[in-house]
Order: C-alpha cells, then structure tokens, then sequence
C-alpha cells in the first residue's frame, strides 16, 4: 500500500465493479483520509463462459486472477463474493473482513417480469433457466416437470435469456445491487431452496502478512456475518465440496428458544443440504446452538457435515 491509496483488484463485470465500489466506500468511511482505485481484470470464469463451472475448475477460477495481484503488490486487497472462493483460503492470503450480508435468497424472474407466473405456477415442460446444480436439484424437488437449461454470463446475459424461456433463478443480491429489484417475480423462501454457502456475503481478502491492511480491513468487518461466513465454508471444507457439488449452507443468528437473559449467548441456526448421486437423494440436515466465538461457528459447520454423513 502507497501512501494512503488502497488498490483493490477487482473482476471487470458490472456486478463485480458495483459491489466493489460498494466496499470501497465503506471503508473510505471508516478510514479518513483513505483513498483508492479499482484494479480491474479479467479471471478465467469470466472468459470460459461456454463450459460449466464444473468442468473446468470450480471456484477458484474467479478468484486466482485476483490473488496472483495481490502477491505481485499489483493490488492491496481484493474482493469477492465469498460464494465464489473455495472453501478454505491459501495460507499466503487472509478473509480480512466480510460486509453485513446482503438478501441471501435465490429470486425467480419470470418471462414477464414482476407481471410474469410464479414459480409454482408454470405450466408443465416450461423452461427455466440456471447455471447452478445446486439450484437444480432442489428447484427439481419442488417441481420435477419442468426442464432446467444451463445458463452462464453477466446478469444481463442471463436475463436476456427470457426472450427463450419462461424464467430464469438468478442470486437476490446481486440483482438488488445492480438496482435490478423490480425485476424478480418473486424469492424463494431459504426453507425451499437453500443459497449457496456464502451467498450474499461480500469478502475482502488481502495478504496474510500485511497487518497494516489488515488494520484497515477490521474497522469495517461485520462480525456476525464473518461468524455465519465461517460457519457456512467450514460445512462445504468438511464434505470436500465445490460448486461441482449440489450441495449448499445456510447460517443464522436467530433469537434464543424463550431466553430473556441478555447475556446469553447468540444462538446460530445453521441449515444444509447435499445430493448423493448414489441414491439420487436430497439429504438435508439441521443445527442450533450458541454461537460467541469464530472457532465456535467452525464447530457448527463441521457438526452440520457431520450429520449429513451420517446419510450417506
């Protein structure tokens, strides 16, 4: 870092520079005097739009560009949607800070809009498009007649596939921070179709050894988000699963079973699904307790992948 000028490299897309600048700007507010500039590039998932995610890499294919940067001092920091990273991040690097948490949700937009059917409305053999298995095999779940086309691209080459089919399931947040909101037909509720772990969440990486970055990082990191961010990732690292997995977390803080006590610790409700191929099931698994500590929230993703393997 130079001075006062915070480098942060960032992907080129449009979504991508807007919820960077998003970050920017909070943390030009927390840190007077602050300033910065975007790094923008292009990674290898933004180039290979005509293959899945799953055939090619997984993950770190939006993000390795980003981090070579990093460590040739091109950038300071960098940031991504933490449902881009891998499960476990590279020893030379560090999740510095993460902002509060976006709409977690999977929206449905219709051929039509907010004027368009509902999901659960769609006549039988109607198209819908997504890029995500883990959204396929729970969509299917809910509505198996219907045929699910694999979509790839920015936001709106994926909403520009409604000329051709019937609706499209894109990530909340995005569309919200895109001011595309009055798009969606309507969201899934988490308790049909589970987000994908880290959904939502913005994540700021830098180097594992630049404790003055560090230090700026910190004033705008959101602990319970972090917390549930941990949760979430520890769950995918302790089934060995990437997005070439239909498998999904999705933590929360929710308020205690009657306590009053107000020194009584937060309790993490952490949810999770997982297809096992070999039985063409959706297993689903469920757990609650107090949450205080990051270690803590690491604990409830392992014991969450614990009871998944408990069904295999």
């Amino acid at each position: 870092m130079r001075d006062s000028l915070l480098r942060i490299a960032t992907r080129k897309s449009a979504l991508a520079v807007a919820q960077t600048t998003l970050a920017a700007k909070v943390l030009v507010s927390s840190n007077p005097g602050l300033e910065y500039e975007l790094v923008p590039m292009t990674t290898e998932g933004d180039r290979r739009l005509d293959k899945s995610l799953a055939s090619f890499g997984g993950k770190g294919v939006f993000i390795k560009e980003l981090e070579v940067a990093l460590l040739e001092g091109r950038a300071d920091i960098a940031v991504h949607s933490l449902k881009d990273m891998p499960a476990e991040v590279m020893p030379e690097f560090k999740l510095a800070a993460v902002l509060k948490r976006e709409d977690p949700r999977d929206a449905f937009i219709a051929h039509g809009g907010v004027n368009g059917k509902r999901f659960m409305d769609l006549p039988s053999g109607a198209r819908v498009g997504t890029g995500s298995i883990r959204r396929v095999v729970q969509l299917k779940a809910l509505r198996p007649d219907l045929e699910y086309v694999p979509i790839r691209g920015n936001i709106q080459t994926r909403l520009s596939k409604l000329e051709e089919l019937d609706g499209v399931v894109l990530a909340a947040a995005g569309l919200k921070r895109m001011g595309l909101a009055d798009q969606v037909t309507e969201y899934f509720d988490t308790d049909k179709v589970l987000p994908a772990s880290g959904q939502g969440i913005l994540a700021i990486e830098t180097l594992a050894d630049n404790a003055q970055v560090a230090g700026i990082l910190a004033r705008v990191n959101d602990a319970p988000t972090y917390c549930i961010a941990v949760a979430e990732m520890a769950f995918l690292k302790a089934l060995n699963a990437g997005c070439q997995f239909p498998v999904a977390s999705f933590a929360e803080f929710v308020q205690g079973s009657g306590a009053e006590n107000a020194d009584a610790a937060p309790v993490m409700k952490i949810r999770g699904i997982y297809w096992d191929e070999a039985s063409k099931r959706l297993l689903r698994a469920e757990c609650c307790g107090p949450v205080m500590t990051i270690e803590a929230a690491r604990e409830a993703g392992i014991a969450l992948a614990g009871k998944i393997r408990e069904q295999l």
